[in-house]
């Protein structure tokens, strides 16, 4: 955070300050857009591609991002959106059958809707739309970015070009904002267990999901192309707010994360939740019906990998 930034954090009441960083997001950060190489549309063979998003009481971002992003990837053959409500209570549901129903309709999003959670746990909300995701390959979307016109023609050319075993990041500074923009292949998230979900509830389960994939053997690749860098940024008191109850500082739940994770790395302790991941009560699609995520995560596995 900049000096001026932590300043006017400090001054501006934070629905202003929500307000000027929606400006200066969407109207004066620049980017450099460059022409996709052609070849990303000739590919003989699409992986399905499964984006995962999840939001608890960040509908102000989700407003300006899902749809667009379905809208800039829906000419892909095998595309799904994933889009988990961890019982978000600024009206995410009611928006969300207004506004996406008719994509659950075609088929390019599924949404799931657990009222379980009283606070936001990133590595577990983030594991329950990596799981429940259909696709071959699972990419981390947060509710706060754009993924660009046409990344998922560019996704399916790069793992035609250098196979399966990659962990991909599409980040570069300044663009601080998708650091957790995590792209592989949903067999190797699979078997690294996924997000750590014995971490404190944010702060870096995406770099440790990406150290541990290396550790592991997966090849790590940066990608840099700006098209598919935009996102809408976060004030301080945002990045943790819905995260605990005695408002713990963002950055001190991610230094202590960060501890946890070299240390279970340096142990050689690379795959997360031995004894399986978070079990949740979840409504799928508007429906009535209750599951149980861990049946449906077992179902998927049985079908992705048979």
């Amino acid at each position: 955070m900049s000096k001026l930034s932590l300043a006017l954090s400090k001054i501006l009441p934070q629905g202003l300050q929500r307000a000027l960083r929606n400006f200066r997001d969407m109207n004066l950060r620049r980017y450099r857009d460059s022409a996709l190489p052609k070849e990303i549309y000739e590919q003989e063979h699409h992986y399905s591609i499964s984006f995962c998003s999840t939001c608890m009481n960040r509908l102000f971002h989700l407003k300006h991002t899902i749809e667009k992003n379905i809208l800039d990837n829906m000419s892909y053959p095998k595309v799904e959106f994933v889009l988990i409500n961890y019982n978000s209570q600024d009206g995410l549901d009611a928006y969300a059958e207004k506004h996406l129903k008719k994509y659950v309709e075609a088929g390019l999003l599924n949404y799931y809707r657990t009222d379980e959670p009283q606070r936001f746990h990133a590595s577990k909300a983030k594991n329950l739309s990596h799981a429940l995701a259909k696709g071959q390959i699972v990419c981390n979307v947060d509710g706060d970015n754009f993924t660009g016109k046409d990344f998922a023609y560019y996704i399916n050319y790069l793992f035609n070009q250098h196979g399966t075993g990659n962990i991909y990041q599409f980040h570069k500074p300044p663009y601080w904002g998708t650091v957790g923009r995590l792209c592989l292949y949903k067999e190797s998230f699979m078997k690294l267990g996924g997000y750590d979900e014995s971490f404190l509830p944010i702060g870096h389960e995406d770099i440790d999901l990406l150290n541990r994939g290396r550790a592991m053997g997966l090849v790590f690749k940066q990608e840099k192309l700006e098209n598919f860098l935009r996102y809408l940024s976060n004030t301080t008191l945002e990045k943790a707010i819905n995260c605990t109850d005695d408002q713990v500082a963002y950055y001190q739940l991610e230094g202590t994360n960060r501890s946890r994770s070299d240390e279970n790395i340096r142990n050689g302790i690379l795959t997360a939740n031995a004894d399986g991941m978070e079990n949740y009560k979840i409504f799928k699609n508007f429906g009535a019906e209750v599951l149980h995520s861990r049946e449906l995560i077992q179902k998927q596995e049985n079908s992705l990998f048979a």
